[in-house]
């Protein structure tokens, strides 16, 4: 590392910084009016502060492409102000160098939130939700993704899979005797769907344990309306973006392996390695302001054209992910079609400022 680009990954380091903590701070702050609504005797202002604090790793991730996008801009367009750019270009230093230099210091950034997004954000996100759930009820516990146990009377229940409110997958209830001296039964629900009437279950066998042996027994489907509380699945309900990719990964297998619809997964499984690159095009995509007209603006005007472009892109991604998913778009290209659009017009961009 030479003494450019020290100086230019000091720059860029500090706007980054600068922009993150304030966009994480605002978020943040808006987080915690919308949670004051659910403030109640059971659940204080501190604990709601305490639960939000279990999710700042997770809007530290998704706010990352957006702070490196106005962190640049903050960070070189100092740089760009006070024309030392043109003193570098003057010195033969030319645009294609200062941008591949900070690149350098972007990719190593990535990396390190590409790892960050994959073990600390689901095991925080995780964690919070254990946190908040056992203050309304101290009997579900969630291990994993969207795994749940549930203690219900002398039921104990553990759910492989909540896919949603109204789908649940792998469900073992084991039932305690009234005394709580031995197991009386166990069973296993392969898949249990929210019906009108209650709860539809599909391939349930059940084994029934006695002073005579073990007594076994299968229904095929059958219509339970008491088997399980609703409130506990709401708890466990998790969006797909919250799941790491190995948790993504073995749920696409499974909805391939029995003929379901997998898009949501696939499209949430491929953003986790499209939204890093994000970082990266928000970057390419600062640099036409600073080396444009530009350069002569104030800090409050290059964040304004941040907000702008930030906005724009959170557009174009939004929409072009949901049209995807409609028509039936490849999830590899609903993912990275949005970040490979938004690169090629700066990059086009960044071709007429060398012309």
């Amino acid at each position: 590392m030479n003494i450019l680009d020290r100086y230019l990954w000091k720059s860029t380091l500090s706007g980054l910084l600068m922009a993150w903590f304030a966009l994480t701070i605002l978020v943040i702050f808006f987080d915690f009016i919308s949670e004051s609504g659910d403030v109640n005797e059971n659940y204080s202002s501190l604990q709601a502060l305490l639960y939000l604090s279990y999710s700042i790793p997770s809007r530290l991730y998704e706010l990352f492409p957006t702070a490196m996008l106005l962190g640049t801009l903050l960070g070189l367009g100092n740089l760009a102000a006070n024309s030392e750019f043109i003193a570098m270009r003057a010195a033969g230093i030319s645009i294609g160098n200062i941008i591949f230099s900070v690149l350098k210091l972007g990719l190593f950034i990535v990396l390190g939130i590409f790892f960050f997004g994959e073990y600390v954000v689901p095991k925080s996100d995780l964690a919070g939700r254990n946190f908040k759930s056992s203050l309304s009820n101290k009997n579900v516990v969630m291990v994993s993704g969207a795994s749940l146990w549930v203690k219900d009377k002398n039921r104990i229940i553990h759910i492989g899979q909540v896919w949603s409110e109204e789908k649940l997958t792998d469900v073992n209830i084991y039932t305690i005797k009234e005394n709580y001296s031995s197991l009386e039964s166990q069973t296993h629900i392969e898949t249990i769907h929210k019906v009108a009437e209650g709860w539809e279950v599909n391939s349930l066998s059940k084994s029934t344990f006695s002073d005579e042996g073990v007594t076994k027994a299968f229904i095929e489907k059958d219509i339970d309306p008491d088997l399980i509380n609703p409130t506990f699945i709401g708890i466990a309900s998790v969006k797909p973006e919250q799941l790491s990719i190995a948790e993504l990964s073995d749920l696409i297998q499974y909805q391939r392996s029995n003929n379901l619809n997998a898009d949501k997964f696939e499209l949430a499984y491929w953003k986790r390695f499209s939204a890093p690159l994000s970082a990266l095009v928000m970057l390419v995509l600062a640099m036409p302001f600073l080396f444009g007209s530009q350069r002569g603006g104030g800090a409050g005007q290059r964040v304004f054209i941040g907000i702008i472009a930030g906005i724009a892109f959170f557009l174009i991604n939004k929409v072009l992910n949901q049209l995807g998913v409609v028509y039936g778009v490849s999830a590899i290209v609903s993912a990275f079609s949005p970040p490979a659009l938004v690169l090629a017009i700066s990059l086009l961009s960044l071709s007429r400022k060398n012309t």
